[in-house]
């Protein structure tokens, strides 16, 4: 049994070796490429905490609610749910554009639910946008950028306290991430948008996703 110690070190050794070194023992074929579930609101009150938090809860729990449909359609998908507070969209863009490079995402999913005032509705929707290579004409390789919409499913309700005693996030969501599935499939052929050399990325030029209403 002594004999047996030094190999079962040096095999410890050469394990611990090769996870410090990146190279973990063989895994299975390269994932696919993902989704990235962006859920943010809208309705950002200044001075009421707690509609602020009403808000996050409901938009959380939407977002997950599709996120999880989509993964169980067979998708890999990646969750960024935002809060209301983050109003600087021009960073909220960086912040998907990282986040998809570092999963190997070629599509952005937003999900949202707000109070339209103006239209007097409370929204539910979906909106899809494909994530793109785009050449970097400032230096070699490629940059990230968010494409123009590819998919929209939209539910409009009356903006009355009735319409959200109603609203069923959950069986909206599974309604919605159905209708994604369905009709937003990826192409055959389309390439990942996997790690970017030196991190590059640029803002969409329609902006971030939660701007266009």
């Amino acid at each position: 049994m002594p004999a047996c110690r030094p190999r079962l070190v040096h095999a410890a050794s050469c394990l611990a070796a090769l996870l410090q070194c990146g190279m973990a023992p063989a895994q299975s074929a390269v994932e696919p490429p993902c989704i990235v579930v962006v859920g943010h609101g809208r309705n950002l009150a200044l001075d009421d905490h707690e509609a602020n938090t009403a808000w996050n809860q409901v938009n959380n729990r939407f977002n997950a609610q599709v996120a999880g449909h989509v993964q169980q359609a067979g998708q890999r998908v990646v969750r960024l749910p935002l809060p209301v507070e983050s109003r600087d969209m021009p960073a909220n863009a960086t912040s998907i554009l990282d986040r998809a490079q570092d999963a190997g995402c070629d599509r952005l999913l937003e999900t949202t639910i707000f109070a339209d005032d103006q239209a007097h509705t409370l929204v539910v929707r979906l909106r899809a946008h494909p994530l793109l290579r785009v050449r970097n004409l400032a230096g070699s390789g490629a940059l990230l950028s968010i494409g123009p919409p590819s998919f929209s499913s939209q539910r409009d309700l009356p903006l009355e306290p009735r319409s959200f005693e109603r609203l069923a996030p959950d069986l909206v969501a599974r309604e919605m991430a159905a209708d994604f599935v369905r009709h937003s499939a990826p192409a055959p052929g389309r390439a990942a948008a996997g790690p970017l050399p030196g991190g590059g990325r640029v803002p969409s030029q329609a902006g971030s996703p939660s701007e266009n209403k």
